[in-house]
């Protein structure tokens, strides 16, 4: 049943990017951004009443901002990047963010990556190239550059989570998270938005009440499943943006998509088991640290919150 949960969450996550695309080929993705951390502030509220107010005092500001920064540019370049690019391809690349995790590590913290993940690392690259046909020349279209940058903002945005939980409780993390992106969201709109048609509305509201079911039911696993086991069953949302993709924007994969996404989904997973390899043997070298999808631990009364930077 719990595992359920995930797949559920998974789909649930597949249709609001798909809706999310269609609000931005209508001009409103923007608004669409502001309503998706509007739900999410809504859901803090009785989490905190129920956690016993916890505090959100914090000496790590600078951080929480820059975390908050890096989760609202993630979602603003994959919103861009689901204008430009079909359903699959934005999920597939988006997805690819556990495979930048272990290289920031390796950059800012000096964690050593080992020969277990650096596999993955092989794998999971070969399939972005695969996935984004790579012109002779070495540029890459603007979608593709925007889905990647969205996967790069997400693995900062968990390297700065894994950060802030030494010393900030996990409702803090996510209380100036939604807090600060909900500020950026704001002002973006107010830069780029323009009148909203009456028809428009739905996938405003849409969007909100999608991206809050799905981490409300992804914090449900989180409290009773590894992180591993919860993020290896949410890569299933390729599988569902494939079949959206087909259902909602006619849009067939070719088999290169086929393999890429294969390739893709294989090195991730391969890097998130080699951080479960790591946890079991902590002296074992060279396997980076990856932190939870969620911004909580388990331990936490506020477990679960799961942080939308994807």
């Amino acid at each position: 049943m719990k595992l359920l949960t995930v797949v559920a969450s998974a789909a649930i996550y597949a249709l609001m990017s798909a809706v999310m695309k269609e609000a931005s080929s209508t001009g409103d993705a923007s608004v669409a951004l502001v309503a998706r951390y509007v739900f999410a502030c809504a859901t803090l509220v009785p989490i905190y009443l129920a956690s016993g107010r916890p505090t959100v005092r914090t000496s790590q500001l600078r951080w929480h901002l820059l975390r908050g920064g890096l989760g609202f540019g993630m979602f603003l370049c994959y919103t861009l990047a689901l204008e430009r690019l079909p359903l699959q391809n934005a999920m597939v690349l988006n997805s690819s963010y556990l495979l930048f995790v272990p290289i920031l590590m390796l950059v800012f913290m000096r964690q050593r990556v080992g020969p277990v993940a650096v596999a993955g690392l092989v794998l999971g690259f070969a399939g972005i190239v695969v996935v984004t046909g790579v012109r002779p020349d070495g540029f890459l279209d603007w979608g593709s550059v925007f889905a990647l940058a969205s996967g790069v903002a997400s693995a900062g945005a968990n390297v700065i989570v894994a950060r802030l939980r030494r010393t900030d409780s996990s409702f803090s993390v996510v209380f100036y998270f939604f807090g600060v992106s909900l500020a950026l969201s704001v002002g973006w709109a107010l830069i780029t938005s323009h009148s909203l048609s009456l028809g428009s509305w739905w996938l405003i509201i849409a969007v909100g009440a999608l991206s809050a079911v799905y981490q409300q039911l992804l914090a449900y696993a989180l409290k009773h499943l590894s992180s591993e086991l919860v993020s290896s069953v949410m890569a299933s949302s390729m599988v569902f943006g494939f079949a959206l993709d087909m259902l909602m924007f006619q849009h067939f994969p070719s088999p290169r998509d086929y393999g890429g996404s294969v390739l893709i989904l294989a090195g991730a997973l391969v890097v998130l088991w080699a951080n479960r390899l790591r946890s079991r043997h902590p002296r074992a070298p060279g396997l980076p640290e990856l932190p939870q999808p969620a911004d909580t631990t388990p331990s936490d009364r506020t477990a679960g919150i799961k942080g939308a930077e994807r």
